[in-house]
């Protein structure tokens, strides 16, 4: 996959390879803070929206290609910070429109809102983006 968005996508494989390589997070386990983590620690993946747009890659590729950029957010994570817990949040930002990518150190749900597996996101974001 990464193969294929090097040849034909490089926006989003600088976007993925920016966002694993040289990650940029701030972490704090203070509830206070969750505001400033937040804002600090998400990134968009605009790249995608072309594609699905134009319906140049699969909702399963976009799919993997997520995954792909958590398990390396994991792996960092798992090197630098041995003893905290993290939570990776996926949103479909319909209005931007991109994918956006939140690490929290600290995450309180009291929101309620409303959670789905990667590929319903995918699905309901190419649904619903204003493209």
């Amino acid at each position: 996959m990464l193969e294929f968005l090097n040849m034909y996508s490089n926006k989003v494989y600088k976007e993925i390879e920016q966002i694993t390589s040289n990650p940029n997070f701030l972490f704090s386990n203070d509830p206070g803070l969750i505001e400033v983590e937040a804002q600090n620690n998400y990134k968009y993946i605009h790249g995608f929206t072309r594609l699905m747009k134009k319906g140049t890659i699969s909702n399963k590729d976009v799919v993997n290609s997520l995954l792909f950029v958590e398990s390396k957010i994991e792996q960092y994570l798992q090197r630098f910070y041995k003893n905290k817990d993290f939570i990776l949040v996926n949103y479909g930002d319909i209005g931007v429109p991109a994918i956006t990518l939140t690490v929290f150190s600290y995450f309180d749900n009291d929101e309620n809102e409303d959670v789905l597996e990667l590929a319903e996101l995918v699905d309901w974001f190419k649904n619903n983006a204003f493209f």
